[in-house]
């Protein structure tokens, strides 16, 4: 029961690693403007401290915003279309066997403070289990899966918790030619 439980939060947040990082990754490759002190996104310089000069993306030519609301969009109501990480925000997830409940996945995703990165002269230091919650968009996501075994009287055990952290670094687009 716990292998067959962890396979599919694993599998899932797997998925949700896939995905872009935001809406606005959907439609455009560039790195997105956050509310991030550490993480700014200058689009005058068209890159961001860490980043390089790319013709296929990954820069900040544009002033597009990162959403600040994580959630499905209305449109996106079956997970089958689902775009990016966002779209699993607040989603449950009930796997079934034979018609009767098994298990249940609760997901959640939220933007994770900035206050995890630190420099030391030429090193950034990034601890990610000192980030709190953040009210405003930033850089990085923390995307949670729960998964929980529906025992036969319907009652939940809790089994395991998987976490991804998701960074806003743009999408890239492969070169390619036609035949």
């Amino acid at each position: 029961i716990r292998q067959d439980a962890l396979m599919q939060t694993v599998s899932l947040t797997s998925i949700a690693s896939h995905l872009a990082w935001d809406e606005n990754n959907t439609d455009h490759l560039d790195i997105l403007q956050t509310k991030s002190p550490v993480f700014e996104c200058n689009t005058t310089l068209q890159f961001r401290p860490g980043s390089y000069v790319s013709a296929n993306g990954r820069m900040c030519s544009q002033p597009i915003n990162a959403t600040l609301t994580l959630s499905a969009e209305s449109d996106e109501t079956d997970y089958m279309v689902y775009d990016d990480i966002d779209d699993f925000a607040g989603s449950e997830i009930n796997v079934t066997y034979k018609g009767s409940p098994k298990y249940h996945l609760t997901n959640s995703l939220i933007y994770l403070d900035d206050n995890i990165v630190t420099e030391n002269g030429n090193d950034m230091i990034i601890d990610l289990s000192s980030g709190g919650i953040s009210t405003t968009s930033t850089a990085i996501k923390k995307f949670t899966s729960k998964v929980r075994y529906v025992g036969k009287r319907g009652k939940e055990k809790n089994i395991s918790s998987f976490y991804y952290y998701s960074t806003n670094i743009g999408q890239i687009s492969l070169a390619h030619r036609n035949w």
